[in-house]
Formats: structure tokens, C-alpha cells, sequence
């Protein structure tokens, strides 16, 4: 268990470094990629549901989205609805930006795990998913706490 926590935590950190490259490729800061990751993994939501999916202020998110749409990375689209609702959804620039960044990445991966059959992919993806509600879950915790007395607030 402890090697596959050191391994977990090495991945997280390395996941960061070679994110902070891609930031530093891209151009933008890490709020503008961090948002941008979250609509292109999630899909499409409002700008309320972003700002609450990254934790920041709607009034931080409308200035996230303006240089964003300014960059040609994201459109805004009335809800066909409900015309008084806007969808943000990533553009096809992304992925265009994107490839000779991730496409050697994607292909490396590939081969790479090409070794791991059904169910071992399977059970990665389990493990994986469960992670991820665990960071949800005490994102959440830790969100709460206060930060003299390290008691949660809610």
C-alpha cells in the first residue's frame, strides 16, 4: 500500500510539472487552463457550473471566459432551452492546439499499455475513478476548513 500511495503521489506531481509546461506552451495562466481542462473533460456547462466546478467567484469566471473567447478556445451558445442561458464549450482550436502536445503523449500511452488486457484496464479505471470521488470528497473537506483552527466550517 505504501508504494502505491508514493506511486499515486508521484504521478499527481508529475501530472502538475508537465501541466505547468503545457501552461507555459499555451500562453495562458493556470485559472485559464485549469478552466479550460475542466470544459474540455467535462463538456459543456454554464458559467456558474464552471465557477463552482474550479472553486472561483462567477465575476473571476466572466473574465476567465472573456480572454478565453477572446483566444478563440471557447464560445459562449444561448441554451436553445432556455434563451436566457449560456453554454460554454470548448473550440476546435483546442484540439488543433493541442495535438503536437498531446498526440505523441496519447500515442506513447497507447503502447505503453497495450500490455494491460480488459479487465486489468478495467480494474485501473476502477481504481482511478474511486480516487478521483476521494479528492472530490475531501476537496470538499478541506474547502470547509478554517484556516487558523483547521476545523471545518460548514
Amino acid at each position: 500500500m505504501e508504494a502505491l500511495n508514493r506511486e499515486v503521489r508521484g504521478w499527481q506531481a508529475d501530472q502538475e510539472l508537465f501541466d505547468s509546461a503545457v501552461i507555459e506552451l499555451a500562453g495562458v495562466n493556470r485559472t485559464d487552463w485549469r478552466c479550460l481542462d475542466i470544459l474540455g473533460t467535462r463538456g459543456p456547462m454554464t458559467a456558474g457550473q464552471l465557477a463552482d466546478a474550479v472553486r472561483l467567484t462567477t465575476g473571476a469566471v466572466t473574465g476567465v471566459l472573456d480572454r478565453l473567447e477572446a483566444a478563440g478556445l471557447v464560445r459562449r451558445i444561448r441554451d436553445t432551452q432556455d434563451r436566457r442561458r449560456v453554454i460554454v464549450e470548448v473550440t476546435d482550436e483546442v484540439d488543433r492546439l493541442g495535438a503536437p502536445v498531446y498526440g505523441p503523449l496519447i500515442a506513447d500511452a497507447a503502447q505503453a499499455h497495450a500490455v494491460f488486457d480488459a479487465d486489468q484496464l478495467e480494474l485501473i479505471t476502477r481504481f482511478i475513478r474511486l480516487e478521483r470521488e476521494l479528492l472530490a470528497k475531501h476537496t470538499k473537506r478541506v474547502a470547509g476548513m478554517d484556516p487558523h483552527g483547521r476545523r471545518e466550517t460548514v
